[in-house]
């Protein structure tokens, strides 16, 4: 089957978006949010080793703990999910 001429972003509709085409999107979508996730959970393992760290050294933690708060720092804007880098609205009524 042939794309028709007038394909394109702009006259993409759900029935003329092919289920190939539905179905790779979908899989990057996946794919995207499953990085993103396991940046979130090595955060938390470094931020649960911080914990354990402020604990176990005392009034020395700003010296002994410096190396973690700067990982967890450097990585802390990284770790979170933006969902689809697609945009998705709803048709507004005219």
């Amino acid at each position: 089957m042939s794309k028709p001429d007038d394909f394109g972003p702009a006259r993409a509709t759900r029935e003329n978006v092919y289920t190939a085409d539905r179905l790779e999107l979908q899989d990057n979508v996946d794919k995207r949010v499953r990085a993103q996730w396991v940046k979130i959970m090595k955060l938390r393992i470094v931020r649960e080793m911080l914990n354990e760290c402020y604990e176990r050294e005392g009034v020395n933690h700003m010296q002994n703990c410096r190396v973690l708060v700067e990982r967890y720092l450097r990585d802390l804007p990284e770790a979170r999910i933006d969902g689809t880098p697609y945009k998705f609205r709803k048709n507004k009524p005219e």
